[in-house]
């Protein structure tokens, strides 16, 4: 019987220290319900008790399992999709043959131009 009391007391010991040590390096603005110093004299004063509501009730949602780390313990997504390039996006090659067709315009416009600015020169010179 004592062994397992033991083996209590050493899970119930661990459980206290990791929860000081969450408590303590976890960012003031990331605590839940109760500010940073309460949860801490809770965890400290009423071990147990304190150590399980502080895990339920004050650590940030989703934190992961080191003392303080704010990234969620949920494994990040799996990037399924792979980087596209401009040429792979449709939206893209649309506008870019809505370009070209504003390019020929404007190119039709300069020679158009050009060629009315030489008739009117050559018109002068004669």
């Amino acid at each position: 019987m004592l062994f397992g009391g033991g083996l209590f007391f050493l899970a119930a010991l661990a459980l206290w220290v990791y929860c000081i040590f969450d408590v303590v390096s976890t960012d003031e603005s990331l605590t839940r319900n109760l500010p940073k110093i309460v949860w801490l004299m809770l965890v400290i004063f009423v071990p147990t008790v304190g150590s399980i509501a502080w895990l339920v009730l004050g650590r940030p949602v989703d934190a992961g399992f080191t003392p303080g780390d704010p990234r969620p313990r949920i494994a990040p997504p799996r990037r399924s999709q792979r980087a596209l390039g401009p040429d792979d996006d449709p939206r893209f090659l649309a506008d870019l043959g809505e370009r070209r067709r504003r390019l020929e315009g404007w190119e039709e416009d300069l020679k158009r131009r050009e060629e009315e600015l030489k008739r009117r020169e050559d018109g002068d010179a004669v």
